[in-house]
């Protein structure tokens, strides 16, 4: 089965079954995988901080991008 046949599946998925995937997924990674990637995104989230106080970046309200992607959700 291809990834794009995969990603089909997924996506037809209910939210919840899909929240279970990510577990599953994130389970599947070594401890060691585990701790780089989230290494990774506490320096990136920290690279953000900085740059969105520095004015480099700028944020929008939580409901506007809750609003975006709800609507970009299968129903």
């Amino acid at each position: 089965m291809s990834v794009t046949a995969i990603q089909d599946e997924i996506l037809g998925l209910p939210a919840m079954e899909r929240a279970r995937l990510i577990d599953l997924l994130w389970g599947s990674f070594s401890k060691p995988e585990q701790q780089a990637r989230e290494a990774a995104w506490a320096a990136e989230s920290e690279r953000r901080i900085d740059a969105f106080d520095a004015g480099k970046l700028t944020a929008r309200d939580a409901t506007e991008v809750f609003a975006d992607l709800k609507k970009g959700l299968p129903e």
